[in-house]
Order: C-alpha cells, then structure tokens, then sequence
C-alpha cells in the first residue's frame, strides 16, 4: 500500500493514478472540522472524467495494514513537510520508506533528523495537474518522475536495491517514471527551473509563458548564472548553455500554465521561497557568491507573503 500525505494537486493526481490501476492507497489529509470527503473526482489528459471511492482519513493507518510495506508518500508543500510527518510520528514505522515529492531543496535533512531510522527517498517530478477543489483535480501535464535515496542513508556506498521496489507500483501507473542514482542533480535542476520561473510569475501574476518576453529574459539569463555559480560551487555539474536552454524551454512547454508560488501569492498562502530561493541563497553565503537577484526577488516574495 502507498499512503499519501497531502490531498494538493500532486497527491491528489498520484491518488487517482493509482486508484485507476487498481493499487491500493490511502489519502491522509490535514485535521478539519469536517469528516474526510471519501470521493475523488480525477478529469485526464484527455479531458475524461472519472469519480473514485477512496480511503481517506487525517492518520496514517496502522491497523489492517503492513506497516513496513506501506510506503509514505509526502505530497505537501516543502514548509509543511516536516510538521506534517511530526503530526504522524506515532504512527509511523523505523522500517517504513518515505518518499518526499515537493518543490524546493532542504527538506531531506530536516526530515532524517527526526527520523533517523528511515529510509528517505527524494522525488521530483514535471507532471502538473490542477486542484479545482477539494479532492477534485485535472491533469494538465505529463513529463518526467525520477526517484533516488537520499545521499545520507547510503550505506558502504550501496543502494539499497530493495527501496526500488517501493517504486514499482508508480511506475505502473504513470509514465516516465524513473530511478536515479544522480537525484541530487535531478533536485538541483528542478530547484533552478523553480528559481527562475517561481518568483518571477508570482512576483508579476502572469503564466509561465508571458516570461518569454523581454523584460523577463534580461532577468532570468544573469539569474541562472548565479544559480550555475553556486551548483559549481557545490560541486554539481551542469553546463551553463544547456541549463539557461532547459529553463526556455520549459517556459515554452509550460506556457499556459501558473506555478504553484503565483498561485500561492493569489490566494494569500505561504509560499516556497525558504526552500528556492532562500536555501540558494544560503549555499550562497556558504562559498561567498553574490546574488543580487535571487535576493531582490526572494524579498519582494516576502513582501507580497507577509501582505
């Protein structure tokens, strides 16, 4: 069994991709004065509709279940990651594998602080999909999933082949699935495609597209740069040419799309910024290199957050 912490749009997707194959899974969602909604409404890529009955509940289960073979997969936002697993800390296993899926970079090491017996799995993913309402969510968008451990659970420098298999069911599920020995890197590049594009659209209200204009590219050119200095510095590898070409082109694919920091800032919510911009920023300071406009744009967030 998987069971997903966070009803959002991403848990909520990786909901129906398994209810949809048959999987068994479970839906923990946050504590709310009303019952958990135990329906879910799941419109696909081509625009199908489709209503599941679903588990659900605001514990993870523990009774009825395997523990050690019930995977937890966190879906919320990086702020809310670590309180979210504290709130199921008594229900949760040494030997369960938790895989953490959000935006942003740093929640890894807060996590296997408070829970040092775990195996931690690091996830990012190019899917996209759009909560319209409570456990009602279209998906908008398909691309690349990739999995890997965490660099701190790595025992004598071997992977732990049996982690793999906690993959197997997403992979059934949804294509492009992958797993990685590099997912450091793959973090890194979803962090840097955020840096630029997150703020950004938040900061102005505009789709991911409209930073195709040039205004917005005489920002994001220099700002990947800062980006690339501090990878360097950390000792990832990318190439400066082909990482400002990534981040175009995701501006081109995504073109229609609001990211979820502009949708954040819409709707008055916390938003990722301590985890894109703010742990850059930090690396930064640790190696020295200045970035003026990571920082401009990481404060005008603040601002916008704190309104």
């Amino acid at each position: 069994m998987i069971q997903i912490i966070g009803a959002g749009a991403i848990g909520c997707l990786w909901l129906a991709k398994l209810h949809q194959s048959g999987y068994p899974c479970h839906l923990v969602s946050r504590p709310s004065a009303k019952p958990p909604q135990q329906q879910l409404y799941f419109t696909d890529l081509q625009g199908q509709q489709h209503q599941f009955a679903i588990s659900h509940s605001q514990q993870l289960l523990t009774s009825k279940v395997d523990v050690q073979q019930s995977t937890i997969l966190v879906c919320v936002k990086a702020p809310q990651v670590l309180s979210a697993l504290l709130n199921q800390q008594q229900h949760i296993s040494p030997h369960q594998v938790i895989i953490l899926m959000h935006n942003g970079y740093g929640c890894a090491e807060e996590v296997k602080h408070h829970f040092p017996e775990n195996s931690i799995i690091c996830a990012t993913t190019a899917n996209a999909s759009l909560l319209n309402s409570p456990l009602n969510v279209t998906h908008t968008g398909i691309g690349p999933s990739y999995f890997g451990v965490f660099q701190s659970t790595y025992k004598l420098t071997i992977i732990d082949n049996n982690l793999k298999k906690h993959l197997e069911p997403l992979q059934n599920v949804m294509a492009d699935v992958y797993w990685t020995e590099k997912i450091l890197e793959k973090c890194w590049l979803k962090l840097i495609i955020n840096a630029a594009i997150n703020p950004l659209t938040a900061i102005h209200q505009i789709t991911n597209g409209q930073l195709q204009a040039s205004q917005y590219k005489a920002l994001i050119q220099p700002l990947v740069l800062e980006v690339f200095s501090i990878a360097e510095a950390e000792q990832i590898d990318f190439e400066l040419t082909e990482l400002q070409q990534t981040v175009s082109n995701v501006i081109k694919a995504t073109a229609g799309n609001y990211s979820s920091m502009n949708r954040d800032i819409f709707y008055g919510r916390e938003t990722e910024i301590e985890y894109i911009n703010g742990y850059l920023i930090k690396k930064a300071q640790q190696h020295n290199i200045a970035t003026p406009i990571l920082s401009d744009l990481y404060q005008q967030i603040k601002v916008l957050e704190n309104r």
